[in-house]
């Protein structure tokens, strides 16, 4: 994968950064790859030595190249076709607190601790090491979570929070259960905290110490941890937004891991934009999930909102994954008001997913 890398970096820069530093090259998207081993996917599965990529298609015949191409000689490495997730929910992962350890590949508690104690030697001492979403007990041996003495043996000098699934069940170290102590949040004695309110209330606490520029470290790991597996373009699906009291901006419900404020969640990627930092592509739809027959939520998102505004590198693409509220669990039964919602995105020619 580390082979790979170098090329799905380069075809995802800025379009600025593609410049050959003539003024005639500003825009100029232009590429030749040379001396490398070059996965096609055509019908033979062929390799080549170089590719040339001219008006945004791929050329492997040797034409003639436009003067404002840039060429990046591989030295060897091998370049691959940029992945595209069109289902994920990286705003999330890059704006939830704390300085993030996936844990998708552990299949054991010692494991864990080794993603936590070769996290730790890259954050600041007394910072909080999380993996919150995108894992399961199940995954390890042992089928549960780790205990407090095992995250200190992996930590000892950060505080650490493992969140489970969307509203917990969690666990913490002795630096962390200190800390949520302090909140008046109830641990266990093996560093456990309960599903749901506890839990919750866990990650609540995180979220009112993070401040704009952790949002925009965290999202800028994000999509730096997309581009490491391959994944050059996310579709990113938005938030569940829980509605409060109509029409009034705080008084939206965040329940967990999958919610999030539909008035300033993309801040930090925004800014990551303007300042030409993002190493991967994003499209953004918007999610709503309104519970009047008004759609309210939807209704503002639209008239206020431009379809396919952005660039090549961040584009709004369209609304979901939900468009009113929907049933996540059991018998599902779409919403009274949810032809309504879909007929109004139809009629303002949003694409819906």
């Amino acid at each position: 994968m580390q082979r790979a890398k170098l090329f799905l970096t380069a075809i995802s820069l800025p379009l600025a950064a593609l410049a050959a530093g003539s003024r005639d090259c500003t825009n100029a998207r232009d590429l030749r790859l040379v001396n490398g081993k070059i996965i096609t996917m055509d019908a033979r599965n062929s390799i080549v030595s170089s590719v040339a990529i001219q008006n945004g298609r791929f050329d492997f015949s040797g034409a003639k190249l436009s003067p404002c191409t840039r060429t990046i000689d591989l030295h060897g490495h091998t370049a691959v076709p940029g992945l595209i997730d069109n289902h994920n929910h990286i705003v999330l992962l890059g704006i939830r607190p704390g300085y993030d350890t996936r844990l998708e590949t552990a299949a054991s508690i010692k494991d864990v601790q080794q993603a936590i104690a070769d996290r730790a030697k890259s954050v600041p001492q007394g910072k909080f090491i999380t993996a919150m979403g995108g894992w399961n007990p199940a995954q390890f041996a042992e089928k549960r979570l780790p205990t407090l003495e095992e995250l200190d043996a992996a930590a000892p000098n950060h505080a650490v929070l493992l969140f489970q699934a969307f509203t917990g069940p969690a666990v913490t170290n002795s630096l962390g259960k200190t800390f949520f102590a302090g909140k008046g949040i109830e641990v266990h004695a093996t560093g456990g905290i309960a599903a749901n309110a506890s839990s919750v209330a866990a990650l609540n606490a995180l979220r009112s110490i993070q401040t704009f520029e952790d949002k925009q470290r965290g999202t800028r790991a994000a999509l730096a941890y997309s581009a490491s597996v391959g994944v050059t373009t996310d579709v990113d699906m938005g938030a569940f937004v829980i509605p409060g009291l109509p029409g009034i901006e705080d008084s939206f419900v965040f329940d967990g891991l999958a919610s999030a404020d539909p008035f300033h969640m993309y801040d930090a990627v925004l800014a990551l934009h303007r300042e030409e930092e993002m190493p991967v592509r994003l499209r953004i739809f918007f999610l709503s999930m309104d519970t009047e027959s008004g759609v309210p939520l939807l209704n503002q998102r639209l008239r206020n909102a431009f379809d396919g505004l952005g660039d090549d590198m961040l584009r709004v693409s369209g609304i979901g994954e939900f468009a009113t509220v929907w049933p996540l669990f059991g018998k599902v039964t779409p919403p009274a008001n949810y032809e309504a919602a879909l007929q109004l995105v139809a009629k303002e020619g949003w694409p819906f997913q």
